[in-house]
């Protein structure tokens, strides 16, 4: 009973982690939507299982050098996926921690994640 049990949990696991969505590849917010803030980045994702990594890259400021930012936390769960990115300070403050939530929407990922200017919701298409 027991090795019938452990053998079924592994199976449901597997197959969980197979319908994970696969949103591998460069994104880019949906030209038609606008980008809002963070609108200009490029994201990529690489997903393993339900692992998600990545970068985002972010257009220098003043023409300057692109800033690439490494996606840490990620995991994705079914249509849904998380990360996080540590962004540098305001002015030379302190880093801060921001969060990311998106859902697959068919070709598109809906993205939320909230800044200290407030709360961002962005399209992104893949590129």
């Amino acid at each position: 009973m027991k090795k019938t049990l452990l053998a079924l949990v592994a199976v449901l696991a597997l197959a969980f982690t197979a319908f994970a969505a696969d949103i591998s590849g460069k994104w880019g917010a949906d030209p038609a939507g606008g980008g809002g803030r963070g609108g200009n980045a490029t994201y990529e994702f690489q997903v393993s299982g339900d692992t998600l990594t990545g970068s985002i890259t972010r257009a220098g400021r003043g023409g300057g050098d692109p800033v690439v930012t490494k996606i840490e936390d990620g995991k994705v769960t079914g249509d849904t996926f998380t990360f996080s990115v540590m962004q540098a300070g305001r002015g030379g403050g302190d880093p801060m921690k921001v969060t990311y939530n998106g859902k697959v929407n068919g070709d598109k990922l809906e993205l939320n994640f909230t800044t200290g200017r407030g709360p961002v919701t962005m399209t992104l298409v893949k590129k």
